[in-house]
Order: structure tokens, then C-alpha cells, then sequence
């Protein structure tokens, strides 16, 4: 079990419980023994690590509004490795005015779930992690009924559990226009889902540098560097990335013909394409590569205008449906 990963809202909510029913309160050391999510990294990591590890959980919980008291027992003073930590269950529970019934409770639950997935935001981490902690039981399992988010690739929980705890990963990704992967040494900064595609901004260590990374181009298996981390500068990462992203495409954008009412005209009003006064759609991208993989199905229905790449982008493709076609 050693170095066993353990998803940060499992952490958390561990956490929660362990202070909540301490009544001396617990040292680090004490978090680090027991506590799961930290005993598994405890003769894995350094003290250093497991001590960058609780601070980042202690905010985490007190941005949640769950108070956190420090404190010592006597005779303890001014021993710092004896300070100790506890959570007060009247400072912790919920007003006495504020209740939930058995089926609030399941849709509530439902929600924070949809938004977690859906925002991969602090904020909805803290919500789905807070209450699960009430301790209100669920009027039935709604899990069937939440809406699948669409997109999420392959290598979406390694790039989530980088995130969470400053890991660095190893994967082969394809370049656009390019057929072979190369391999990428990088650290996630951020995680964003732009146009229903999820991507990375990572400081890629071979170009010492942010890059971007589409999930969809990483091939085979990604995988975490064992017994490395990288310290992830505070800043708005995932903010940025859209705003790059948005800028990058307003730069780039295509124009089109798209035969009146048909579905590809939803289709790219849904991409934030504008017409122009001659009937052609202008259609932000930041890969042209994508795009056509993106219009291909619709390729009946679009004239490419320009550039020529999205034009011979598609045309290599329709081709090669030709060629598989004639050799089966």
C-alpha cells in the first residue's frame, strides 16, 4: 500500500471525520499514522512532503467554512511537533434550522456529483466532499439517472490525480499534422474542457516551458513518475488556458458553406461560428487538424472556403474511407 494514490475528496472527508471525533485532538504525526490518504504515503514520502500535504488540506477545509482548531495540552507548550489539530462538532454542524430530507439529500448529491465532473473545480470538489460528511442518508441511488459528461478520455483520472497531488507524468502524444507520437515529460497546471474537448496546460520538461496538451492526442498508456512531484506555482492557470485557447482560435478561424438547415449549421452555431453577409460561416479553431476530424461527418453537407489545410485535411480522410472501404 505504500505510495498507494488516494483521490483528495476521499483524503478530505477521512480527515474531516478523524478530527471531528478526536477529543485531545490529533498531532501531525498522528494524521500521518492513521489518517487514510496519509498513512498509505507515510513511509513513502518525506515529512516535508506529508507537511505541504496537510497545510494544502487544512486550507482546502477551512475555504469549505469547516473550522479547524489548533491548540496544545498542557505541559506541551512550545513543543511545535505537539500542537494539535480537531475540528468542534458545534462549530462543524449545520444550524439547527437547516435540515434535508432523505430525498433532498439524494438530488444534492446528484448535483454536486454532475457539477464535479462537469467544472473539475475546487469549489465543487469542497461541495461534494462537505456533503457527503453530513451524515444524511440518501433516499435511494440516483447515479443512473446523472447526465454523462461527454469526452472524458482515456488518461482523465491520471491528469486528475497529477492535479491533486503535484505529480509528474509520461505519456506519447501526437502532434497535429503529425502521424507518429514523441514522448512528453510534463507536470499538469490545469485541466479545462474547451469545446467539448478536455486540455492540459503542462511545464513541459524537455522544452523547459507551458505547452498544451489535447487528451485525445495522448496514445497508450500514461503514467505517473514514481517518487517525483513538481510544485505548482500558485496562479489561475485554468482561467488562462480558455482565454489562450479562445485567442488562438478567433486567429485561426476557417470559412465555410454550410447548406441551409441542415445539421451542421447547428452544429457550428454551437461552435460560436458566425455568418458573414455572403452566407459563409466563420468558424473559430485551434487546430485545423481536430476540425476536420470534427466535420467529416457533415463533410456532404460544408464547402471549405479556406484555408486549403482544412480542405486537404478532409479530403485525406474521405480518401482513406474510400481505400478501407475498397480493400474489405
Amino acid at each position: 500500500m505504500a505510495g498507494a494514490t488516494v483521490r483528495k475528496e476521499d483524503r478530505l472527508f477521512s480527515l474531516i471525520l478523524a478530527l471531528s471525533a478526536t477529543r485531545d485532538g490529533l498531532t501531525k504525526g498522528d494524521i500521518y499514522r492513521s489518517v487514510h490518504g496519509y498513512v498509505e504515503r507515510f513511509n513513502h514520502d518525506s515529512d516535508q512532503t506529508l507537511d505541504k500535504l496537510f497545510e494544502r488540506d487544512k486550507k482546502d477545509l477551512r475555504d469549505m467554512g469547516v473550522v479547524i482548531n489548533a491548540f496544545e495540552l498542557s505541559g506541551d507548550e512550545g513543543q511545535t511537533h505537539n500542537i494539535r489539530y480537531a475540528i468542534t462538532p458545534e462549530e462543524y454542524n449545520l444550524p439547527s434550522d437547516i435540515t434535508f430530507t432523505p430525498q433532498e439529500m439524494s438530488y444534492l448529491q446528484l448535483s454536486s456529483a454532475v457539477w464535479r465532473e462537469l467544472a473539475l473545480s475546487a469549489d465543487a470538489r469542497h461541495a461534494l466532499t462537505k456533503l457527503r460528511s453530513l451524515g444524511i442518508q440518501a433516499d435511494g441511488d440516483l447515479t443512473h439517472i446523472a447526465p454523462r459528461i461527454g469526452s472524458v478520455e482515456r488518461s482523465f483520472t491520471s491528469v486528475t490525480e497529477a492535479l491533486e497531488n503535484e505529480l509528474i507524468l509520461e505519456f506519447s502524444y501526437v502532434k497535429p499534422g503529425e502521424s507518429a507520437p514523441r514522448f512528453r515529460r510534463a507536470a499538469p497546471l490545469a485541466l479545462a474542457q474547451w469545446r467539448d474537448r478536455w486540455y492540459i496546460l503542462a511545464h513541459d520538461f524537455d522544452a523547459d516551458a507551458e505547452r498544451t496538451f489535447l487528451l485525445s492526442r495522448i496514445r497508450g498508456t500514461i503514467r505517473h513518475v514514481p517518487q517525483q512531484t513538481f510544485t505548482r506555482p500558485v496562479a489561475e492557470y485554468a482561467p488562462r488556458l480558455i482565454a489562450e485557447l479562445d485567442a488562438i482560435a478567433a486567429a485561426n478561424a476557417v470559412l465555410v458553406r454550410v447548406e441551409t438547415n441542415s445539421e451542421a449549421v447547428y452544429l457550428v452555431q454551437r461552435w460560436g461560428a458566425t455568418q458573414g453577409e455572403q452566407g459563409a460561416w466563420s468558424i473559430p479553431t485551434a487546430d485545423i487538424e481536430l476540425l476536420a476530424d470534427e466535420l467529416l461527418p457533415y463533410a456532404a453537407e460544408i464547402k471549405v472556403i479556406e484555408p486549403p489545410a482544412l480542405r486537404d485535411a478532409l479530403l485525406r480522410r474521405l480518401h482513406s474511407i474510400l481505400e478501407d472501404g475498397g480493400a474489405s
